[in-house]
């Protein structure tokens, strides 16, 4: 095992972690946080605390946690290129500091890996490659990554393993954080590890991406798992971020395997990749028109049918969406539906108004007031003010379980049959603890709304089974439609927008990464199978 010179073993803990919406607006460094500013240091967050756990059952006192920043911007639109660039200086910066006298002997990056910025389509490449080298060659990196992460060349040729998430929604995070820190003990004790992959020439919209055992992507992750034998180490199936709208879009596979062992690891990912190309047929390549949401919403508020969740995916927030559309409240409030429940809608002039009327006011609110975004078209009502609330949200269910999030100030409104949650900053509607929240119940609701795309299921599956869910096909910056939209860098041809030759699309050639020769050289390389 590598030791320093105090005989201790140092890893140090860094991030950049951005799924970014190309067709939003761009974003600056204040839109996230650094979690090594947490109170406690990582060990007390949710992002690096399952590491920092695992690392000290594996290490004992043998250990050293080097805690770098971990810059988290969840999803949003692509970064101004200049803070990103500060962000890496800050993260080289403090690399260049920790090992002034001794070096890491390993780094756990927390990242996502659909990022890019205003300049720089793959940002998550550029992070890893300044970390690699600020680090040096011989240190042991391992990232981790998201579900829905595009994942470049790049990226993979800087690091020495890959963990993804196996799940969507994200219910495996811990794990999959605390996984690393197992592949870096390994590493240390002397088994070095390769990284093998491909990506396919298929982008699917996020409503495609479930994993559940019926979902053709949760099928071919249960196999890759399967597959997860010795020599090989990790098997990560990736469904990519579509609207990140980058050349590395796309579907593809990562398998980390002992050195020595690339071709097994090169079978792997060509029969999960295989697999993936045979589905195309299945995956669920559109959402539900809005008329007919309507209908179904209609029926379930009359007693018709058992209650329904509908899904704005388009307006999601996880999806880099603003939470501001109001096509499916209107069309809500047209048809007179009731025993609505729904949100989040971003608004904060909404809610100064409602916080400025007070308790059981009735006031009219302007959704959306002096928009001419044709994706945020405002919306007038009379509103009677049902819920003011002022502190973070802890939800107990889902993906976001146990997490602190920030909606900011919010209220609640009740506009005919709709009770509609009202936030300032915008959150992803991911379980019923949100609605509740805002002083809403959406267990007594004959129709619930909420602006998320798929992690919702999570949060709700006590409340609602996948038969009583619709997700709804309304514009938005986060639409499942993908050929609605005007595509700048996305590789063509792709399935499902173009004709691809299928036997082409079927051959994968696997690439290896940071495959070292005897002069200690990086060499990446196809590998013939």
């Amino acid at each position: 095992m590598t030791r320093g010179a105090t005989n201790t073993v140092r890893v140090g803990i860094t991030g950049y972690a951005h799924e970014v919406n190309g067709f939003a607006d761009a974003v600056t460094r204040r839109h996230g946080i650094d979690a090594a500013r947490h109170p406690g240091g990582l060990a007390a967050t949710w992002e690096a605390g399952p590491a920092v756990a695992r690392l000290r059952e594996l290490f004992g006192a043998a250990l050293e946690i080097v805690e770098l920043p971990v810059w988290e911007f969840g999803a949003s639109g692509p970064l101004v290129d200049d803070d990103f660039r500060t962000i890496v200086s800050e993260v080289v910066d403090a690399v260049t500091v920790a090992t002034a006298e001794e070096p890491l002997d390993a780094v756990i990056v927390l990242g996502h890996g659909a990022g890019r910025t205003t300049d720089d389509l793959d940002s998550d490449g550029t992070f890893l490659d300044a970390l690699r080298s600020t680090v040096g060659p011989d240190a042991v990196v391992v990232v981790v990554l998201d579900f829905h992460a595009n994942v470049s060349d790049r990226m993979c040729d800087a690091v020495d393993a890959v963990v993804g998430y196996r799940t969507n929604p994200h219910v495996d995070i811990a794990e999959r954080v605390a996984e690393a820190a197992d592949h870096v003990h390994r590493m240390l004790n002397g088994v070095p590890s390769v990284v093998v992959s491909h990506r396919l020439p298929m982008v699917l919209p996020q409503i495609a991406q479930l994993t559940s055992g019926d979902e053709p992507l949760g099928q071919v992750v249960a196999s890759g798992q399967a597959r997860c034998v010795a020599p090989v180490r990790n098997v990560s199936v990736f469904g990519g971020f579509s609207l990140a709208d980058v050349p590395d879009s796309g579907v593809s596979v990562c398998v980390t395997v002992d050195a020595g062992g690339e071709e097994q690891a090169a079978d792997v990912v060509c029969a999960l990749t295989g697999s993936l190309w045979d589905q195309r047929h299945r995956y669920r390549l559109h959402a539900t028109p809005l008329d007919e949401s309507i209908a179904v919403a209609i029926a379930a508020s009359t007693g018709a049918r058992r209650p329904v969740l509908l899904a704005d995916v388009a307006d999601n927030p996880g999806g880099g969406a603003p939470a501001n559309s109001t096509f499916v409240l209107d069309a809500l409030s047209a048809a007179g539906v009731t025993g609505v429940v729904m949100g989040l809608q971003c608004d904060s002039a909404v809610v100064d108004v409602a916080w400025q009327a007070g308790m059981g006011a009735t006031v009219d609110v302007t959704l959306n007031a002096g928009s001419t975004s044709e994706l945020a078209v405002p919306f007038t009502a009379a509103a009677t003010v049902v819920a003011l609330v002022d502190e973070p949200l802890c939800p107990m269910r889902g993906v976001y379980a146990g997490s602190t999030r920030h909606p900011g100030r919010c209220c609640a409104l009740r506009i005919g049959g709709i009770e509609i949650g009202v936030s300032s900053l915008p959150v992803q509607c991911a379980d019923d603890d949100t609605l509740r929240h805002v002083g809403l119940d959406p267990a007594a609701a004959r129709v619930v709304v909420v602006k998320s795309r798929g992690h919702f299921r999570a949060g709700f599956d006590h409340l609602f089974t996948p038969e009583q869910i619709v997700e709804v096909g309304a514009p938005g910056v986060a639409t499942p439609e993908l050929h609605t939209l005007t595509w700048q860098w996305l590789p063509r041809p792709v399935f499902p927008l173009d004709e691809i030759d299928v036997a082409a699309a079927r051959a994968a050639t696997p690439r290896v990464h940071r495959r070292r020769n005897c002069t200690g050289a990086t060499d990446t390389r196809a590998v013939a199978t």
